[in-house]
């Protein structure tokens, strides 16, 4: 398959994560003269929730985000986490975990999400092993299956929900329009259908961007959805998207 650096202008990239997170990845992408618009798409909200899950004991407890560990927290109230085996999905996520916990947190090592997660070795093994799943509300149930599949007991704490942020849609499509916006970086299927919802009245002008994405599995979903042009991020960090479109031999060969 061509490269996308083949074929396409230089980007101009919508930055839909959520705040503070877009903005913040945004500008340090105009420091290195790729032009990039902040535009969260969805935000977080806490979910009224109790600690009975808490009162079970769990062999394991497994972050899937950020967010999930600082709104368990919060509904913690300073309370002590509790005694566990603590898994992450990202590293980020790891690091306030770690935080929160006060020990030590395990992590995939290389791909960072459900799969990466299902390989690490502490999850091969685990008949009668209880394990609680920190998340938002909804989202994939792949993990709990396989966990399930592989002999523990699962359950969910959602502690948070994401909601859609009003907005003008048909005046920020038109902006994008008019700032000549090429392509969007997407880190959930999540955000990538609700660009799909505000842009839903210029179908035409959405597939024509670029979708840039670290997930297999957005990727396959954005083509299901029609887009032609998608490009697989090396990682959804900050630094990893810079060097993406910066590195000497990567994308900026124009």
């Amino acid at each position: 398959m061509k490269k996308y650096i083949e074929i396409m202008p230089k980007p101009r990239l919508l930055i839909t994560r959520f705040a503070p997170h877009a903005k913040r990845l945004a500008d340090l992408l105009n420091e290195q003269g790729i032009y990039s618009l902040a535009q969260p798409l969805l935000e977080i909200k806490a979910v009224a929730s109790s600690l009975y899950p808490f009162h079970k004991k769990y062999d394991d407890i497994i972050a899937i985000s950020a967010n999930a560990v600082e709104y368990t927290d919060r509904v913690l109230k300073g309370e002590q986490w509790p005694l566990a085996r603590y898994l992450a999905v990202g590293e980020s996520t790891k690091s306030l975990l770690a935080q929160k916990v006060g020990q030590s947190v395990f992590l995939p090592c290389e791909t960072f999400n459900s799969e990466g997660l299902l390989a690490l070795s502490q999850l091969q093994q685990l008949k009668n092993r209880s394990i609680l799943i920190l998340r938002g509300v909804g989202g994939r149930e792949f993990l709990k299956e396989e966990l399930i599949a592989r002999g523990a007991s699962v359950d969910y704490y959602e502690s948070y929900q994401r909601v859609a942020i009003n907005f003008s849609r048909s005046t920020s499509i038109q902006k994008w329009q008019q700032l000549a916006i090429n392509g969007a970086i997407i880190s959930s299927v999540e955000l990538l259908e609700q660009l799909i919802i505000v842009a839903k009245d210029d179908k035409n002008w959405l597939l024509s961007l670029t979708i840039f994405t670290a997930s297999e599995r957005i990727l396959e979903h954005a083509i299901a959805l029609g887009f032609q042009k998608t490009e697989l991020l090396p990682s959804i960090s900050n630094q990893k998207i810079i060097d993406y479109f910066t590195d000497e031999g990567s994308y900026d060969r124009y």
